[in-house]
Order: structure tokens, then C-alpha cells, then sequence
């Protein structure tokens, strides 16, 4: 795989530019791999593309890779035996932006895990850059421009139009540039070494798979501000939602919009009983589906009142000045070095994190040093040294 050799030996479509080759089948998977192992460039680009914004249950349905020049693109929808090229890849230096979202759709899905990683908006982050999405690093850094129409497509739907091909590729077919211009950066301002300590963190996260939490998933925003009634009947209706999805395999949203959910359920509660007026869609809803969301809400009415749910509320702390003082000077501590920096202060670090260290210097009685930082809250090295100077 190099520029000369763009990837599969395949010549590209007649419609897709040249340089990106797409991997449909066993043998050219194989011929990728093959020309990976063989390529010298010290790193691999890549991306992914999933399908969450049209299915329930979220897959990863592309995986661009590139190096200098050439780009391909690994169809895992089509059957394909993904562990030897993940292996390979897990021993490369990999180019990512936003590599959290990446590295967590391949391990829950393939096990994935990364041994070294760079990742754009990390080093962004780091630089004090403002606007740290991928367009906007490219278009300031190499002038490039990136069609984003297809952001938010169907990744699941084959075959894929060339328009998709040209969007998937272009995300990762300028990673090394962009890379080779951020390092730079961080190498004149002597933040390169916080940026490796971060993205091994990052590499290391297990990312494990969402638990179902019954009692909270359906608290979402705007549920505090219903009454405890309200919060009963969208809690069922909710849950009808929920189902439903599932059961068609598309995103809760799309069944029925959350804050049209939100309007039934006060209606509901005020007793309104007729579906046209609890469910108003210029579109009627499907019979089954109506049925389903009129069961939820006889479910809710037969509940007593003190069975409806609560507002949802934070685990209430015990007031402690001490630690309230400590984290207060250490925060004014952190605004004045971010500013010093050139840094958003939450980079520098995170309230949490300020609260962590507070917490672990007044439990040792006095002031720690980085190393003691580091084992005693799992703060980045760099932050901790950062604070103790």
C-alpha cells in the first residue's frame, strides 16, 4: 500500500478518484494486507464509519486506512475476516482525530486494542487551537476542504456511492500532514511529551460495553422539568419507545422525536385519553405501535403516587470547607497556568481532577509531589508536575 500502489493492485472505479481502492472481498483484504506489511511508512491513517444515527444497534460498517497517498477501504459489512488486518494494525503507529469514538467502536466490536496512537485533536487540545474538528485543523493547516455532506449518511446502505467513497477517504488521506504540522508544534512549544502520555492513556482505555441502567436511561434532558406524574408516564412511554427500536432496529429517535414524547406524557397526566390528541403526527403512527404506547400509558395511571419517579439529583456531598478552600485555590492555581499556557483551563485539568488532587493532599496532610500525584489520583503526569510547580 504506498502512492504508487494504491492498496488492493486494483485499478479504482471509473467514478472514485484515484488512490482509493475499496476492499469487498477476502482476496483483496489479502492483498491489502500484504501490501501493509510490506509498506515502510512508519504509520497508518485511520478512520470509521458506523451507523448509529439510522440503526439501534450500532456497527462499525467502513474502516479507512491510508498512507501517504493512498487510501482503502475495509468493508466489514461484507463478511470479511477482520482479525489478521486488526493484529496488523495493532503492532503499526496508527493517525487518528477524535480516536476515543474510533478505538472504542473496534474494541467493543473486534476486541481492538492499540499500541500506539496520535491522535489530531488531542494535539490540537494541547496547542490551544480554538476550532479542533477535522475540517477546520485542515483548511487552516493545508488549506484543504472538506465536503461534509455525507457526515450524518447511511453507512450501512451498499452499494456505497461514490460521493460517500470520496467523504470516507478524505478523513483519513491528510491525517499524516496534519500530523507531521501538529507535532511540529508541539515539539517548539515542549508539549509533545504531554502529548504521548495522552494518547497512551487513551490507547490503553478498555472502553467497556454500556451497561442498561432502567432506572436512569430514560432520564433525559427536560425530564426534571416535568412534574412526578409526567416523569410516570414518560418513563412508560419511554420504555414502548425503547422497545420498538429494538425491535426495527432503528435509532429511538426516529420512532418517536424525545420531546414529542415529553408532550404525550404531560398530556397523558392531565388525563387526556384520545390518541389522536395524545399522539399529533401529520403521519399517523402505526396500529401496533399505537396500542403499545396506549398499554404504557394505562400502566402509568395505575400507578400509585408514590411510585412516580423523582427528579434526578446528584449524590448529595457533605459540605467540606476544607476541601471546597483547597480546590478553590487550586483552581485558581490551574486559570492562571492555562492562561500562561495558552490553554482552555479544562485541558489543563478538569474540576474533578482538581478535586482528586485536593482531596489526596489533605487526606496525606501536606503538599505531594508528582510522582505521589500520579499514584495517588491516576492524574497525567504532566498535569500533576504542571500543578506542583
Amino acid at each position: 500500500m504506498s502512492a504508487s500502489d494504491p492498496t488492493t493492485h486494483a485499478e479504482p472505479a471509473p467514478d472514485r478518484p484515484t488512490g482509493i481502492s475499496l476492499v469487498e472481498d477476502e482476496r483483496a483484504l489479502a492483498s491489502l494486507l500484504a501490501a501493509l506489511e510490506a509498506d515502510a511508512a512508519p504509520a497508518v491513517a485511520i478512520d470509521t464509519e458506523a451507523d448509529s444515527f439510522h440503526h439501534y444497534f450500532e456497527k462499525v460498517c467502513l474502516v479507512q486506512l491510508a498512507v501517504p497517498g493512498s487510501a482503502a477501504l475495509v468493508d466489514p459489512l461484507a463478511g470479511l475476516d477482520l482479525g489478521p488486518l486488526l493484529a496488523h494494525l495493532a503492532r503499526r503507529d496508527l493517525l487518528l482525530h477524535g480516536a476515543d469514538y474510533d478505538l472504542r467502536l473496534l474494541r467493543r466490536g473486534y476486541g481492538f486494542r492499540a499500541a500506539r496512537i496520535f491522535d489530531t485533536m488531542l494535539a490540537a487540545q494541547l496547542l490551544g487551537v480554538k476550532e479542533i474538528g477535522l475540517a477546520a485543523l485542515l483548511s487552516a493547516r493545508l488549506g484543504v476542504t472538506l465536503d461534509k455532506t455525507n457526515q450524518r449518511a447511511d453507512w450501512s446502505r451498499r452499494p456505497l456511492p461514490p460521493p460517500m467513497v470520496a467523504y470516507a477517504a478524505s478523513d483519513v488521506l491528510h491525517l499524516h500532514a496534519l500530523v507531521d504540522s501538529l507535532r511540529a508544534d508541539l515539539e517548539a512549544k515542549g508539549r509533545l511529551a504531554w502529548h504521548e502520555e495522552e494518547c497512551a492513556r487513551l490507547a490503553s482505555t478498555d472502553f467497556p460495553p454500556r451497561e442498561r441502567d432502567p432506572e436512569n436511561d430514560w432520564r433525559v434532558k427536560g425530564t426534571n422539568a416535568l412534574s412526578a406524574k409526567e416523569r410516570a408516564f414518560f418513563r412508560e412511554l419511554w420504555a414502548a419507545r425503547e422497545r420498538r427500536a429494538e425491535q426495527l432496529d432503528v435509532p429511538p429517535f426516529r420512532v418517536y422525536p424525545t420531546d414529542a414524547l415529553q408532550r404525550s406524557a404531560r398530556h397523558a397526566a392531565a388525563g387526556t385519553a384520545d390518541p389522536a390528541a395524545l399522539f399529533p403526527f401529520s403521519r399517523p403512527l402505526p396500529a401496533v405501535f399505537v396500542e403499545e404506547l396506549l398499554a404504557a400509558v394505562e400502566r402509568a395511571r395505575k400507578l400509585p403516587p408514590s411510585a412516580w419517579p423523582g427528579r434526578k439529583t446528584g449524590e448529595k456531598a457533605v459540605p467540606d470547607p476544607a476541601l471546597e478552600s483547597a480546590v478553590t485555590r487550586l483552581k485558581e492555581k490551574r486559570d492562571r497556568l492555562a492562561r500562561r499556557l495558552g490553554l482552555d483551563p479544562g485541558v489543563v485539568a478538569s474540576r474533578a481532577a482538581l478535586a482528586d488532587v485536593a482531596r489526596a493532599q489533605l487526606s496525606a496532610g501536606r503538599s505531594l509531589d508528582a510522582d505521589a500525584l500520579v499514584a495517588a489520583t491516576g492524574i497525567s503526569r504532566w498535569r500533576a508536575e504542571l500543578l506542583v510547580g
